[in-house]
């Protein structure tokens, strides 16, 4: 494929990622748009984000949401 991949430290794991895509989820991600996205407080934020966060810190890996049927727009 020919993708230049780095390594980093993301909440204790030693992730691999394409070097052109380190970092983009937060732009590519829908949560980032939602009035329910409240990241840091786990009792006010949506219930998927909590899952899809506690899915992060189990295996390490970063999955952007596109597309969400509890999104709401800010």
């Amino acid at each position: 494929m020919g993708h230049d991949i780095e390594w980093y430290d993301h909440h204790g794991w030693y992730n691999a990622v394409r070097s052109d895509l380190k970092g983009s989820h937060v732009a590519n991600c829908l949560c980032y748009s939602c009035v329910g996205f409240n990241p840091g407080t786990p009792e006010d934020n949506c219930p998927v984000a909590n899952m899809i966060y506690a899915t992060c810190l189990v295996t390490g890996v970063v999955t952007p949401v596109y597309e969400c049927p509890r999104f709401i727009k800010e």
